[in-house]
């Protein structure tokens, strides 16, 4: 999959340790869901790679 979304390697290899990154095939979305602990759900929806890594910036420094 990656090869055909350029950018999905990186994003994986920078936040997939602790993020699951999929797109949802019916609307085309992007989204990273992280569950940092067994009643807590972190969710970011992007409507492209840019925009995801961009919000998962954010989420790791803090500024969400």
């Amino acid at each position: 999959m990656s090869e055909l979304f350029p950018g999905l390697a990186a994003l994986l290899h920078s936040y997939g340790e602790h993020w699951e990154i999929q797109q949802e095939h019916e609307s085309g979305v992007w989204t990273a869901v992280c569950r940092p602990t067994a009643t807590a759900l972190h969710v970011l929806v992007a409507y492209d790679l840019s925009g995801l890594a961009a919000k998962l910036e954010a989420a790791r420094s803090g500024d969400h």
